[in-house]
């Protein structure tokens, strides 16, 4: 019964005037290997920080409230993902994870930097480091773009409003799609 109850506080926090509150989950915790195959494709050309982590391991608590903050604050540019090392063996061999907390620090598919501890300090210049990069990337792909956009302005096109829009209603939908379903459940409670 105090489950139930604080499932329908929950739903209630959520909700303003009687309409739901939407909010973005910044912290995604992986399942299985395939869960983590599909986020690091869902991240495309973002930085992807993973987190190998143990319920019972005090560093990762300590350090957990930073790596929540950085990921929103990093949301537009970076992808975090946390892996339990022990519901998830076979990902923890795959990364050679030796200690927790773990971090490693992926784009496009490569392993950028692996560290061990729970050092805010390191997590914190590693982020603003690999973020900066996907930062220039990015500059580079605009610059591109608006070149390429001017070589053909006078060819009929897209609005590019409508590319942008369909991009990132893809980008928030894709990594939160989960989060929708179980709000939605949650507000069919509600609602009966």
């Amino acid at each position: 019964m105090c489950q139930i109850s604080f499932c329908l506080n929950f739903v209630k926090s959520v909700y303003h005037f009687g309409r739901p509150i939407r909010f973005k989950i910044m912290v995604y915790l992986v399942r299985n290997k395939q869960d983590l195959d599909k986020q690091l494709a869902l991240a495309k050309d973002k930085l992807v920080v993973i987190d190998f982590y143990a319920n019972w391991c005090g560093p990762c608590k300590n350090i957990a409230p930073k790596l929540e903050e950085l990921a929103q604050q990093y949301s537009d540019r970076a992808v975090v993902l946390k892996v339990d090392v022990d519901d998830n063996e076979e990902i923890s061999g795959d990364y050679n994870v030796t200690g927790m907390p773990t971090f490693v620090f992926i784009k496009c598919g490569e392993v950028l930097e692996l560290f061990v501890g729970g050092n805010p300090d390191k997590l914190v210049k590693s982020m603003e480091k690999y973020v900066s990069d996907v930062d220039s990337t990015e500059q580079r792909r605009t610059s591109s773009h608006l070149e390429s956009e001017e070589m053909c302005s006078a060819a009929p096109s897209a609005s590019s409003s409508d590319t942008v829009n369909a991009e990132v209603m893809c980008d928030l939908s894709e990594h939160d799609q989960e989060a929708t379903e179980a709000m939605e459940a949650m507000e069919a409670m509600v609602d009966q």
